[in-house]
């Protein structure tokens, strides 16, 4: 009898190992539905509310420089010098003063744009962009901000411009490396973000950059699960980082604790 309840025991103890060393290794299982389906749309994108705000902004400052600008003119038609004067340097301030756009081009792009079109246009610019960005350091080493920088501008006008290259997804996640070594993390999340929404079978581990931006930097923790288990799912190649998504899903997840 005693031998029985020793077998019995033992068992559940293998038992419960197994549970608990498949519960590691499939860990990403852990995650539930609803976030994955909302990783797919994307976290952090700009809502109709701040597109809003931003537009009305911009308008007003159109409004006021104009405004200046027939001002000047005003006391220019009457021979008014003085009030001419200050009229001349409050809009001499207007210009000088640092207007940020609030919106990046591929915030105010929708999701669902797709990657289909070869567009000459966008081959070049794509290719002088990427000259720049080999040039200032590939965001490896950097050696070179300032054309670092100016590659991303490159990749910006490309996605503003050619909204149906197959070069978009390219550039989105470039601009992303850029926009992470400037610690710019939110944009940086957004861009990774876009590049596997605008082609799902984008070659680069867009899905895995945005995870551990958002786990690492912003402790954005939930959605960052999510988009790890996407990274799991699409980004296979990439088997070093699919072995630290799991790892960090189990981590998350609390399955780490159950086998310890």
């Amino acid at each position: 009898m005693a031998r029985m309840s020793l077998i019995a025991v033992v068992t559940a103890m293998l038992f419960a190992a197994g549970c608990q060393d498949i519960r590691r290794q499939h860990a990403h299982l852990l995650v539930e539905p609803a976030p994955i389906e909302a990783a797919q749309q994307g976290f952090l994108m700009p809502g109709a509310r701040e597109a809003d705000y931003v537009e009305r902004v911009a308008a007003a400052r159109q409004a006021y420089r104009e405004a200046l600008e027939s001002l000047i003119a005003y006391y220019k038609s009457v021979g008014n010098y003085t009030k001419g004067q200050w009229a001349q340097n409050e809009l001499r301030t207007f210009n000088q003063m640092v207007h940020y756009t609030y919106l990046a081009p591929a915030e105010t792009a929708p999701a669902n744009l797709q990657a289909r079109d070869v567009i000459d246009e966008a081959e070049q610019l794509y290719a002088k962009a990427m000259e720049l960005f080999r040039e200032g350091g590939g965001g490896l080493l950097i050696v070179d901000e300032a054309k670092l920088r100016e590659s991303l501008k490159y990749f910006n006008q490309l996605i503003a411009e050619y909204l149906t290259s197959t070069r978009i997804d390219d550039a989105a996640y470039r601009a992303g490396q850029i926009y992470e070594y400037l610690k710019n993390y939110e944009l940086a999340a957004v861009y990774y973000q876009r590049a596997f929404q605008w082609d799902p079978n984008t070659p680069y581990p867009a899905r895995y950059r945005a995870a551990t931006i958002l786990d690492q930097k912003l402790k954005m923790r939930p959605e960052a699960l999510a988009l790890y288990q996407l990274a799991i799912e699409h980004e296979s190649r990439y088997t070093d980082y699919v072995e630290n998504a799991k790892r960090r899903i189990a981590e998350l997840t609390g399955a780490e604790e159950d086998v310890q």
